[in-house]
């Protein structure tokens, strides 16, 4: 599958050599989701109160870069084959010929070790660091077996647990006890990147799975589409949908009651809105579900964002304000950068 060429040397289809630019890097390791990754290894140690430094932080979103390079390349770099016989990416870095195989391969292999030593460099200690590395390993795992398992369900929980460890892996590194809603909150990361991969995910790309025969929770529970594109789930995977959906929103709200501090006009009014929140983020999954909306092109589901809105707020409720703020001023800016970013393009493309 690999090959030997320098991508600098690379030959692509019209057998000319094509030097792969910034934004060809940037496409294959997708920087425009390192907001969210580094935000991630953030949520630990801000749940438990710590007050960090700038430079604390910043190794977050470091982090962030490395884990999403590492992860996304190696999943280009297997998915190769399939990807070639898939119209929808014929544009990307490896499928174009712009990053030849063996960069993304070695990608994959540098940006973990990097990521190690740069954890051992700034103290982290050896429990948070072992527990670091075998979730990258974890990582790796599903990344190689996911596309060729017959138990997709069982591949999803092993890529929801990659996307919560940072959670506690990072707030052992900065404190000796873990409070109970650091616990809850991982829980709540783990279904939310769930309803993100089995749902959100799986829908985007449901009707070329079907064509390939890629198995995946929603095929495998007997979703399909219309030729309109809307959602046609089918009893089994409605009711994954729904379950899913309500344990989440149930974990959720547990994790801001835990956080509320009393019984002030203030918690009455954080609890109002969390609820609100929920019920809009379920009348959003309920459209979809009855066919009254296509699912997001690019998996960006309102029911997501409900819950990543939640967390938002158990966050703020147990985190220190300075360390609060920056974190989600370089979320927000990451998220608006690259949101305008991909709003010029599509512009582009369409001719406006």
């Amino acid at each position: 599958m690999a090959t030997t060429e320098v991508a600098a040397d690379w030959v692509g289809p019209g057998d000319r050599p094509i030097r792969p630019g910034v934004g060809d890097f940037a496409r294959l390791i997708r920087i425009q989701a390192v907001g969210f990754e580094g935000f991630s290894f953030a949520i630990g140690p801000l749940l438990t109160g710590v007050e960090l430094s700038i430079i604390e932080l910043s190794l977050f979103w470091l982090l962030g870069i490395l884990i999403n390079g590492y992860i996304f390349a190696l999943n280009d770099f297997i998915d190769l084959p399939r990807d070639r016989n898939n119209p929808a990416r014929a544009a990307s870095p490896l499928v174009s010929g712009k990053i030849s195989p063996a960069i993304a391969l070695i990608l994959s292999i540098s940006f973990p070790l990097i990521a190690v030593a740069v954890i051992v460099a700034v103290g982290w200690p050896p429990t948070a660091v072992v527990a670091f590395a075998f979730f990258l390993i974890l990582g790796a795992v599903v990344n190689v077996y996911q596309k060729a398992t017959d138990r997709p369900i069982l591949m999803d929980s092993l890529f929801a647990v990659t996307m919560a460890a940072p959670i506690p892996v990072a707030a052992v590194a900065y404190t000796d006890r873990i409070p109970a809603v650091v616990w809850i909150a991982t829980v709540f990361m783990f279904l939310l990147a769930l309803e993100l991969n089995s749902i959100a995910g799986n829908l985007k790309d449901l009707s070329s799975d079907l064509v390939t025969g890629f198995r995946t929770v929603a095929v495998m529970l007997g979703a399909k589409t219309t030729p309109d594109g809307h959602l046609e789930p089918g009893p089994r995977y409605r009711r994954y949908c729904v379950a899913l959906h309500g344990i989440t929103v149930a974990v959720g709200l547990s994790g801001v009651a835990v956080s509320l501090r009393g019984f002030a006009w203030t918690d009455f009014v954080v609890v109002a809105i969390c609820v609100t929140v929920s019920v809009v983020g379920s009348r959003d999954l309920y459209t979809l579900l009855v066919g009254s909306r296509r699912p997001s092109r690019r998996g960006r589901e309102g029911y997501f964002a409900a819950g990543f809105i939640l967390m938002t707020i158990v966050i703020a409720l147990n985190a220190d304000l300075s360390t609060f703020l920056y974190s989600m001023v370089v979320l927000l800016s990451w998220e608006l950068l690259f949101g305008i970013r991909r709003y010029r393009s599509a512009s582009v493309r369409r001719g406006d």
